[in-house]
């Protein structure tokens, strides 16, 4: 199996702030999408899970197929029949060129330019694979697209993958990464990602209320992690909530904000997990790394105190962009049963229905 590498210009350090790309989805360009293709963890995980998955004879349909390589995985697995669907126009000559790599490829994949919403499929699917995760998980929009394409495209039968994918946070503690956020210090992998474009499109100037793209190591945190999200896959997954949870303080720190990540279920025996923190033992992701949240003034907070969160996710009011999506995150810090200070954050203008 490849091993795949970053290049130096793409190196990272722990808690220094990235542009989030997963709010940018239709600026992607050749970088990003270099990105991913030699994103360690990412690939293996998806190519194992794909090639165990997938058994000579299936069909299977690709969502947001970019540059092909899980429709790739997919034939070389023995799918009978890859539909592609991705939305980038600029995406699709490299991945009918990468597929052509394959002698048989030309007559065992179809590719469709249009969202997933507008495809009509001539035949159901064994499989349904896709990688429209965002380091929230569903910072992609993946709830009503994998839904429909659930019900449009799959067999009754058929195969989801991921099948399963849970997005947990944790409050942390890093003045380094809040900083960052202070000081608009937002790394980016060129200057088309700009973060003073993103915050104006989003209706604010304020760079609190945005998530960003941080390795945040464990020993930033300041309570232990807590589930907030679980999708299935099966018809009952929300793209419209709003989840209260509490986190008992294990040390004295200063509370800057939130860890954000996922593990996915991608087939009987893959998972692939973002929260972990070794950047040298090639543990982390190159493109995801995780969701840094953070709160705009920092709260001192004690052992045995609690910070009491409800995190939401909903639309604009006026959604323009097929993959938009606010989240918010509100709440205070508790002690001997008051409250002693209190956040609230989000991203651009927040409709709740």
């Amino acid at each position: 199996m490849k091993c795949y590498e970053t290049k130096p210009e793409m190196r990272y350090d722990r808690e220094q702030v990235w542009f989030p790309l997963s709010e940018d989805i239709l600026s992607w360009d050749d970088n990003f999408h270099e990105l991913m293709l030699n994103d360690n963890i990412r690939m293996k995980a998806y190519e194992r899970a794909i090639k165990e998955a997938v058994k000579p004879g299936m069909t299977v349909v690709d969502i947001g197929t970019g540059t092909g390589i899980l429709a790739f995985w997919a034939l070389e697995a023995g799918a009978r029949k890859v539909y592609g669907i991705d939305v980038n126009e600029k995406r699709i000559p490299q991945a009918l060129e990468r597929i052509a790599q394959l002698s048989y490829g030309h007559e065992r994949f179809t590719v469709f330019n249009a969202l997933s919403f507008d495809v009509t499929l001539p035949e159901r699917v064994d499989v349904c694979i896709s990688e429209i995760l965002g380091n929230l998980a569903d910072n992609e929009d993946m709830t009503p697209i994998l839904a429909d394409a659930r019900q449009k495209f799959l067999k009754a039968d058929g195969i989801m993958l991921p099948r399963k994918v849970t997005t947990s946070l944790v409050p942390v503690s890093s003045v380094k990464a809040y900083n960052h956020v202070k000081n608009v210090n937002c790394k980016t992998i060129n200057s088309a990602y700009r973060l003073d474009s993103l915050l104006k499109k989003l209706q604010t100037d304020n760079p609190f209320n945005m998530y960003y793209d941080c390795i945040l190591p464990e020993s930033t945190y300041v309570s232990k992690p807590n589930v907030v999200q679980e999708f299935k896959f099966d018809g009952t997954d929300r793209s419209v909530y709003s989840v209260k949870t509490t986190f008992d303080v294990t040390k004295d720190a200063a509370f800057t904000g939130f860890k954000g990540s996922f593990v996915a279920e991608l087939s009987d025996s893959v998972t692939l997990d973002i929260s972990g923190d070794d950047i040298e033992g090639r543990k982390t992701s190159d493109c995801w790394k995780h969701a840094y949240l953070p709160i705009e003034t920092p709260i001192d907070v004690k052992k045995g105190d609690r910070i009491e969160l409800t995190y939401a996710r909903s639309y604009p009011v006026n959604k323009d962009c097929a993959f938009g999506q606010n989240y918010s995150w509100n709440g205070n810090v508790m002690r001997d049963g008051k409250s002693i200070a209190e956040f609230s954050q989000k991203t651009g203008s927040v409709r709740l229905s």
